[in-house]
């Protein structure tokens, strides 16, 4: 189920890219899939149980045995909130931007899902690994969102994003290469 979490997400922000779907279209889909995420969110939530402790609807895949580096996701009762709060909050953004309209729909409602998975991706990771790169996936659709989309002041605030996320980066990488 977590890992259903996040590929939905990505799953469409994949097909709002390549498919070959008239304009009018993305939105509505867009819109579909982030509250079909919510909807799978709550089922989540309904086969949790807040009785008992610990790492709940977990699924661990190992990728390479003797570095002990291992795709391992799942939920402790904190990140089960906050993956829902994303996906509430990404549902609303992206409804909000159908109402809206948004010049570009295809790059912008596919960057606006693939960050929904990503983020749900950096709050139910539990392998160090996995965390870095959700993170680091998580920070390329908010480049392009803040500095496309963005304010009259957008361009300054992609570089400060860049500067300051870059330099946290290397140190969290770091950290994990000395850890």
């Amino acid at each position: 189920m977590t890992t259903a979490l996040i590929l939905l997400p990505l799953l469409g922000a994949v097909l709002v890219w390549v498919a070959p779907v008239p304009r009018g279209v993305l939105a509505p889909f867009a819109f579909l899939v982030a509250l079909t995420e919510v909807a799978l969110w709550i089922t989540v939530v309904g086969r949790f149980d807040f009785g008992a402790g610990g790492l709940q609807l977990d699924q661990r895949t190992s990728w390479f045995g003797d570095l002990s580096v291992s795709y391992h996701v799942g939920l402790y009762g904190f990140s089960l909130w906050l993956a829902g709060l994303t996906a509430v909050v990404a549902a609303a953004a992206i409804g909000y931007a159908c109402w809206a309209g948004r010049e570009r729909p295809r790059a912008y409602f596919g960057l606006l899902l693939f960050l929904l998975g990503a983020t749900v991706g950096v709050f139910t990771a539990q392998d160090l690994l996995v965390f870095y790169v959700f993170f680091e996936a998580m920070l390329i659709p908010l480049y392009v969102l803040v500095g496309v989309w963005g304010g009259p002041r957008r361009v300054a605030a992609t570089i400060k994003l860049i500067v300051y996320t870059m330099a946290g980066s290397l140190l969290m990488l770091a950290s994990i290469v000395v850890f």
